[in-house]
């Protein structure tokens, strides 16, 4: 017991541990490594067994912690998940330092402070006590924390995660800690993205019959597409979308483009097959565009029925004295990666902080929400784990 109390009396304060965090700069893939060495030597402190997921060769500073405490454990584990980088500031003024980790009336303010840091703290800290409470009682249970790289650009972090499912273990259910306002969120839209390219044969625009106008063909490409859409609806994740983003040709007035890229967004829910999905509007488009699938998600949802969603709900209602009303994000989150490798995984997105502060100027993450969410994470593996 004289260990146990020596290494909890070093356990960082959460709300600390958020500030810490926000004040490192990790936004779109810088650093990443650094804070997550940071957080893995506590953690390796406590029982967890760490190991770093590079998920760009390039770059290795950009990658993904895997903490299990337990790897050897065949019972189903939990889950925990969320990412450590951050949007850049933009170009408005800021009331405070974006990497500050300032506390203002009651607020942690910073850049991530809200998506998603001050969840990552309370993930860590409640991994943190659950560890050191098993090494007291001498229970060997694993628990899986994945803490991402790359989330905003694309899931980059845990979609090279989820190459290994060994990574995960074997997760009975999992937790991902965007802010949510610690409503359990119980799916998202997927994520289809296309490039569409057209090729042609550059001349001089005052002899446009020698060449070969590669936007002429991308734009009747584009009006093939305008009308695409999309059939399928859900009853909370509402209508399946597609939408046309971008559209980039040519390098100067007085030359005919041989090349022109279209990008198509797409958010899909639980249904259609993507790959169907990608043949649609390779047909819709005909054969003078190739196309690129550069993001492919699939929707989240789990059954709010399901006896483990109901605890969730009951637990987190102990927390915060709110019945959480049945919902789904708006946005999308590395949950996907995990259901691409899990199918039948259930997912519940829960973490402090209001969504519609993220990535906006002067974003911050109330600190009772912060303390509330580690109440609620605390409460969910003890559930878990129980008996």
């Amino acid at each position: 017991m004289t260990t146990v109390v020596s290494k909890a009396k070093k356990m960082p304060d959460v709300v600390d541990l958020a500030q810490e965090l926000v004040r490192f700069y990790t936004v779109l893939g810088e650093n990443e490594r650094t804070v997550l060495e940071y957080l893995a030597d506590p953690l390796e402190d406590a029982g967890f067994s760490c190991s770093f997921d590079a998920y760009d060769e390039a770059y290795p500073q950009r990658a993904s912690l895997i903490a299990r405490l337990h790897p050897e454990d065949e019972e189903p584990s939990l889950y925990l998940g969320g990412h450590i980088d951050t949007v850049p500031f933009g170009n408005a003024a800021w009331r405070h330092d974006p990497l500050g980790g300032v506390i203002e009336d009651g607020r942690l303010c910073g850049r991530g402070s809200c998506d998603m840091k001050a969840g990552v703290a309370a993930l860590v800290r409640a991994a943190l006590d659950f560890a050191l409470e098993s090494k007291a009682s001498g229970r060997k249970r694993d628990l899986v924390l994945h803490i991402y790289g790359g989330e905003e650009g694309g899931c980059f972090g845990s979609r090279h995660a989820a190459q290994r499912p060994e990574l995960f273990g074997k997760p009975g259910a999992g937790i991902v800690a965007e802010p949510t306002f610690l409503i359990p969120l119980y799916g998202h839209k997927g994520a289809l993205w296309l490039t569409l390219r057209t090729a042609g044969r550059a001349a001089h625009s005052s002899m446009p019959d020698k060449g070969d106008n590669a936007l002429l063909s991308m734009l009747r490409v584009a009006a093939r597409l305008a009308d695409f859409h999309l059939d399928a609806s859900h009853s909370l994740l509402g209508k399946a979308t597609a939408a046309l983003t971008s559209l980039h040709s040519g390098l100067n007035s007085n030359s005919i483009p041989d090349k022109a890229v279209l990008t198509l967004d797409m958010r899909t829910v639980p249904g259609p097959d993507h790959a169907d999905l990608a043949r649609s509007v390779a047909e819709t488009a005909g054969p003078d565009a190739q196309i690129e699938v550069v993001y492919d998600a699939p929707s989240v949802w789990t059954a709010p029925d399901l006896p483990w969603c109901a605890r969730v709900r009951a637990l987190t209602r102990a927390v915060t004295g709110v019945e959480p009303e049945v919902r789904c994000a708006d946005f999308f989150t590395d949950a996907a990666s995990a259901r691409a490798v899990f199918p039948q995984l259930p997912i519940c997105i829960l973490g402090p902080g209001d969504p519609a502060l993220a990535h906006v100027t002067d974003e911050f993450c109330p600190v009772e929400q912060i303390r509330a969410a580690l109440r609620i994470y605390k409460a969910l593996i003890a559930d878990w784990y129980k008996g």
